[in-house]
């Protein structure tokens, strides 16, 4: 039977040797009758070239081997429009990170279009930069608390230097910035605070972080699969999560004051939006021990949730400062003004401006226009910037009442017999927000606030609806802070927004009134 079995073995090797043979001639002779070489004889065929592909600037799923981590990273790229004909030329280098559950496509997929955005500021005359997409993951872009995933340690020490060796950059931090989206907000800060040596400059939009009490308060899964794992604490609750590994990352732990030298190195920038639901209040909270221990930055707070209609808009104004710090760009300044028109209008001998409207009608609304102390060539330029808000024919009254001179309640009985309303606003700036605050909160149909003092003791009601701004350097930046918890805890109607402070404080006054203009006399 086993030599049967042999036979049998040796009789189909024979066939298959028989076969392979025909088709190879087979092959060779329709090679020989269809080649089309250059020579024209016959013989071996020299295939065509390849059709030659033009320069791209976008290139997506690149890829490279991580040693640290022993895989492939994907990464896309943006080059110079430039980049090709000018081959002598090198270039500062943004890289651009993704949020959670996105990839390295993200910032140029369905709902986020980062070349749109470059492409706009580079016409309005933007240096031209490589901007690089990596894949991060679910990593935060942090290295793993037990070592098993080092994500940082392969973005500095491998990724960066593949950048730098694959493309015409300039290597050194002065010509490398960093920003991102969400989780990629929270990869921006933490490779930046970790390593000011690599980043001149760092943007974190809608920084995915929470504040300790968030984290301790979060549902044991969520805390687990999306923080622990990185952080460690896992299967712990309350404070046993604030792992002393997070606060060597977390941004609300590492800016204290015996990091001020070495961050200080860095150039700062923080946008979020007012609508989030959670991270509000930790980026605001940042903002706070950011301006209480030293650390000179930009903050930004602005209509909107936890989407592409932050992000966008942020890069036109986020790719700008970049080129400033990395490329000495003139489309943006730490010093810029934005353009003010200080109008007037003209005034009753009280003071006061009546609409004609509100002259006809003999009633309307009363805005109290609450201040402590400015010159009445002030008052009188904010009341221009508020007489042209929109509906701004309706029937009304703007009244100034100097708190430095009586109480606001004092201005309103004065007020109240002069000019009989059917509504009462007011618009309170400084100072004033305190004893407004007091009030019952039926006073006033609607509050508006510029640069309102608070404690954390102010409460309002959910029946209320406020609507308050600041810059970024104003003085009571915690006031706003506990004014936007106030709000958030009792689920009140409000619009809150930070803009960029300038040196001239009409200015500030005034830019601030514009952020939040669209809601007064709607």
């Amino acid at each position: 039977m086993r030599f049967m079995h042999l036979k049998w073995l040796c009789t189909m090797k024979s066939k298959c040797l028989f076969l392979f043979t025909v088709l190879a001639c087979i092959v060779s002779c329709a090679c020989s009758k269809g080649g089309n070489n250059e020579g024209g004889s016959g013989g071996s065929v020299t295939p065509p070239d390849p059709e030659p592909v033009g320069f791209q600037r976008y290139v997506k799923n690149l890829e490279f081997m991580s040693k640290t981590l022993r895989e492939y990273i994907d990464y896309s790229i943006y080059l110079p429009a430039g980049y090709e004909t000018d081959t002598d030329k090198r270039y500062a280098v943004v890289y651009m990170l993704h949020g959670l559950g996105d990839n390295n496509n993200s910032w140029n997929g369905s709902y986020l279009h980062a070349n749109s955005e470059i492409n706009k500021m580079e016409a309005k005359g933007m240096s031209e930069m490589i901007y690089v997409f990596p894949k991060g993951f679910s990593s935060y872009y942090c290295n793993f608390y037990d070592g098993s995933y080092n994500y940082m340690d392969m973005f500095v020490n491998e990724f960066i230097p593949h950048i730098d060796k694959e493309y015409r950059t300039i290597a050194d931090r002065e010509h490398r910035s960093v920003t991102g989206y969400s989780m990629g907000g929270f990869g921006a800060i933490a490779l930046a605070e970790k390593h000011p040596e690599v980043f001149i400059a760092c943007a974190p939009l809608s920084m995915s972080v929470r504040t300790d009490w968030q984290y301790m308060e979060e549902s044991q899964s969520g805390w687990e699969n999306q923080w622990g794992i990185i952080f460690g604490g896992i299967g712990q609750r309350g404070e046993g999560r604030i792992t002393e590994y997070y606060k060597q990352h977390c941004p609300l732990h590492y800016f204290n004051k015996d990091n001020l030298e070495t961050l200080s190195a860095v150039n700062w920038y923080l946008i979020c939006g007012d609508d989030e639901k959670n991270l509000l209040y930790s980026n605001d909270e940042l903002h706070c021990i950011l301006r209480n221990n030293g650390y000179k930055h930009e903050y930004r707070v602005v209509d909107g949730g936890h989407s592409s209609s932050v992000w966008n808009p942020a890069l036109e104004e986020v790719l700008p400062m970049f080129d400033y710090y990395m490329n000495g760009g003139n489309l943006w300044s730490p010093d810029f003004d934005t353009e003010v028109t200080e109008g007037s209008v003209e005034t009753e001998e009280d003071g006061a401006y009546v609409s004609p409207v509100y002259k006809e009608k003999k009633t309307g609304t009363v805005l109290y226009i609450a201040h402590d102390g400015l010159p009445a060539s002030d008052l009188n330029a904010i009341m221009a910037a508020i007489q042209i808000a929109p509906n701004f024919d309706q029937g009304y009254v703007m009244v100034p009442c100097d708190v430095s001179d009586k109480l606001l309640s004092s201005w309103m009985s004065i007020w109240d017999s002069k000019y009989p309303n059917d509504k009462k606003l007011i618009l309170g700036i400084g100072s004033v927000a305190k004893e407004a605050l007091a009030l019952p909160g039926s006073t006033f149909k609607r509050s508006y606030y510029i640069n309102p003092d608070c404690d954390a003791s102010v409460s309002v009601l959910s029946s209320q609806a406020l609507y308050f701004a600041g810059t970024d350097e104003d003085l009571n930046y915690q006031g706003m802070d506990y004014l936007y918890y106030a709000c958030k805890n009792a689920g009140s109607t409000f619009e809150y927004r930070v803009v960029n402070a300038s040196d001239n404080p009409l200015h500030n006054i005034l830019n601030s009134i514009k952020a939040i203009k669209s809601y007064i006399y709607y």
